[in-house]
C-alpha cells in the first residue's frame, strides 16, 4: 500500500492555492476578454483534474455580483462533467477492464443527464 500524505501539510495547501490562483486568474481574464461564454471553456478545462478551484472562483464571482447565478451553476456542472469524463478516461487507460465495465454505464447516465440539464434548462446562456 502506498504511504498516504497528511492532507494538512503545507505542500498540499500551497498546491491548492496555486491551482486556485491560476483558475481565478483564468476566469477573470477570459471573462474580461470573451464575456461569460468564454467561461465555459475555462470551466471545462479546469474541471478536468479538480472541481474545487472553479467552484470557489465561480462562487466568489456570483457572490460579488459579477456573474449571474444561472451562469455560475452551469459552469460548476460543466466542470463536474468534465471531471467525470476525465476520470473515466483515466480508468480506461490505467484501470482494469472490469472496473471500466462497472463504471461506464453509471458515468454515461450522469454525463447524459448533466448535459441534458445544461442544454434544456430554461434560460440557457
Amino acid at each position: 500500500m502506498p504511504v498516504h500524505e497528511n492532507p494538512t501539510e503545507l505542500k498540499s495547501a500551497l498546491l491548492f492555492g496555486l491551482i486556485y490562483a491560476a483558475v481565478l486568474f483564468a476566469v477573470a481574464a477570459v471573462r474580461e476578454r470573451f464575456g461569460s461564454r468564454g467561461l465555459y471553456v475555462v470551466a471545462a478545462v479546469s474541471g478536468l483534474t479538480d472541481v474545487d478551484a472553479i467552484t470557489l472562483s465561480t462562487s466568489q464571482l456570483v457572490n460579488a455580483g459579477r456573474l449571474s447565478t444561472e451562469t455560475g451553476w452551469k459552469l460548476i456542472v460543466l466542470a463536474a462533467l468534465s471531471n467525470l469524463i476525465f476520470k473515466a478516461g483515466a480508468v480506461a487507460v490505467l484501470g482494469h477492464r472490469q472496473l471500466l465495465s462497472r463504471i461506464v454505464s453509471v458515468y454515461a447516465v450522469a454525463v447524459v443527464v448533466g448535459f441534458t440539464i445544461l442544454i434544456f434548462w430554461p434560460g440557457y446562456t
